[in-house]
């Protein structure tokens, strides 16, 4: 589910911004790695998820006790302005990109290898076809609403004139 809406959301993300498709086209096998690393941490799949404190801890300045619950929202994390320099804007060869779209630590994900392969393979495809340069948004998109992953139901595109 994470990786289709991360595949949905990024070519959406695209598609509303030309001027990284003419860059991606331009070189899509050079930029496909950070592409697939914009493309998670732009589009966050996972928006949040509840942690308890095992331990006392400070986060942020902030204490917080053993036993409290924690939400972590990572499409937050994954803007830090303290962590990426313009993190509202899609720059598909951003580097670094320690963004935290798959999780951290302990709690990274098991999937994560899967997902950026599943991504590559969609992303390449598209690039060397030159697809996403040929289609635009055609109106508004339709989103589901869940509080756990972010996903598009439909949006409508059409063939570029």
């Amino acid at each position: 589910e994470t990786t289709r809406n991360a595949t949905s959301r990024g070519i959406l993300a695209l598609l509303e911004r030309p001027d990284e498709i003419e860059r991606f086209h331009a070189a899509p096998e050079a930029l496909l790695e950070s592409l697939v690393d914009e493309v998670v941490r732009f589009t966050s799949p996972v928006i949040q998820f509840v942690r308890t404190a095992t331990r006392d801890t400070v986060v942020g300045g902030e204490t917080v006790r053993a036993g409290e619950m924690v939400v972590l929202w990572y499409p937050s994390a994954n803007r830090d302005e303290q962590a990426f320099a313009d993190p509202d804007r899609l720059d598909i060869g951003r580097q670094p990109n320690d963004h935290v779209g798959f999780g951290h630590g302990a709690h990274f994900c098991l999937g994560a290898n899967l997902a950026r392969w599943e991504l590559r393979s969609i992303f390449r495809a598209l690039g060397e076809a030159g697809t996403l340069s040929r289609l635009e948004v055609a109106g508004e998109g339709r989103w589901l609403t869940d509080l756990h992953v972010g996903a598009l139901a439909e949006v409508p595109v059409r063939r570029r004139a």
